[in-house]
């Protein structure tokens, strides 16, 4: 086998192992212990972080996070790769955020010239938008590691009360540049979307007794979880600016039905948990639309509705 591949075979299985000897490697890849020491030797020159323990029970190990092999790309693979990582430049907050910036960074300066100047001109050429926002999200990584682990944490959520809850993450997800985070909320007894910014204090729980066992199945669905009990029929009706605007909302645009004269109907089921978000929707466009179904949308609609109006009488 020839050096450079041996190095990467070495690489990998280096990265697979949280311990091992020598001996070990040199048997499992076939060489010499003298061959094997100066391989270990390169791969530490090249930037894998192993470290030596000596005594009878010691051995190498890899420290910190584990070192990719080289990899090579095409052009349009790389372009793709750098573009993937430049859509999240204007995200404030990112559960990765010094990641992505040390990738691009070090991706970047191995490209070739003339790769690099197509690049600059596309950047110029090519933007994902995402609305900028300046709220803080500082427990962002931390539900995400939680959601990864099925951890049951406790926050402090500050909504139109500031209430501390324990919650089970399933994951986190963004739209129109805010973090959400879907989570069974144990004091709801319920599935919550809870706006990532509004986590005011995280906690991870002891006791994880509480702890729901979440099957494949249904973390594939944690969005919108499968549960009939916990959905909503969602009818509106809209005038043709109504139907402009909510085109902005993907996820509403895809169920919206236009008609000739320019109306549209959005027919869906909801998860009960988007409620707050659909009341401030919706309210926010005023006569362009008229929500019918459910009735729950409605009435919290009315009820700041009279609140307004108690607000400028």
């Amino acid at each position: 086998m020839h050096k450079a591949q041996r190095l990467i075979q070495l690489m990998m299985k280096v990265n697979e192992r949280k311990k091992f000897t020598i001996q070990e490697m040199a048997d499992e890849c076939g060489v010499s212990r003298r061959t094997m020491i100066r391989d270990l030797m390169e791969l530490s020159e090249l930037g894998v972080p192993l470290y030596s323990e000596t005594g009878p029970n010691g051995g190498y190990r890899v420290l910190r996070e584990k070192v990719l092999p080289p990899i090579s790309f095409t052009e349009h693979e790389a372009i793709a790769l750098f573009f993937a990582c430049q859509s999240l430049h204007n995200y404030k907050a990112l559960p990765f955020k010094n990641e992505v910036n040390s990738a691009l960074d070090k991706f970047f300066y191995y490209l070739s010239g003339e790769l690099k100047q197509k690049i600059e001109s596309m950047q110029q050429r090519l933007i994902f938008w995402v609305p900028p926002h300046e709220i803080e999200v500082p427990f962002l990584k931390e539900l995400l590691e939680a959601a990864l682990e099925q951890r049951v944490v406790t926050i402090m959520y500050e909504a139109a009360a500031s209430k501390s809850r324990s919650i089970q993450p399933l994951g986190i997800y963004t739209m129109n540049g805010l973090w959400y985070c879907q989570a069974y909320c144990f004091l709801a007894e319920d599935y919550r979307v809870f706006r990532v910014d509004r986590v005011k204090n995280f906690s991870l729980v002891a006791d994880q007794s509480l702890k729901l066992n979440m099957t494949n199945e249904h973390i594939k669905s944690w969005i919108m979880p499968a549960n009939e009990d916990n959905m909503l029929d969602l009818e509106v009706d809209l005038t043709p600016e109504g139907v402009r605007r909510c085109h902005s909302e993907v996820w509403l645009s895809q169920w919206m039905e236009l008609r000739e004269d320019g109306y549209g109907t959005i027919c869906t089921k909801m998860n009960a948990s988007f409620t707050p978000w659909l009341v401030h929707f919706f309210l926010g466009l005023g006569m362009e639309a008229n929500v019918k179904h459910p009735q729950v949308v409605r009435e919290q609609i009315k009820s700041k509705l009279q609140k307004l109006i108690k607000q400028y009488k």
